[in-house]
């Protein structure tokens, strides 16, 4: 083999190389593109959920009542965990807001009102 053919086959390598380095990063860039609108669409679903339930909340369709419930369950638990680690890290919640405050402040950081 010749230094000639020897620079062509590399150069030809090389080509090939940069082809496939170029079509993985597409598919990573079409990979995340595909996340996101996976996301925007799981977020507008949910948004949807959310929607449906604080309009029909006290008239049920029998099909929705499991979830419903679900989601009654959920809340109540994700309310008192919250609390806890509140408490755990000495903490209360602004009634008017909802920040979260040190325990033995007089007013909220946030907007102003009165801490009991």
């Amino acid at each position: 083999m010749d230094w000639e053919e020897f620079g062509q086959k590399i150069t030809d390598f090389g080509k090939e190389v940069g082809g496939k380095v170029k079509d993985t990063a597409d598919v990573l860039r079409l990979k995340q593109k595909l996340a996101s609108e996976e996301s925007k669409r799981k977020a507008a679903y949910r948004a949807i959920g959310e929607l449906y339930y604080q309009e029909h909340e006290g008239e049920l369709d029998e099909a929705y009542i499991p979830y419903f419930e679900q989601v009654g369950e959920a809340s109540a638990a994700i309310e008192d965990y919250q609390a806890q680690i509140n408490a755990l890290k000495g903490r209360q919640i602004c009634p008017a807001c909802g920040a979260a405050v040190e325990a033995d402040s007089a007013y909220c950081g946030k907007c102003g009102c009165k801490m009991d």
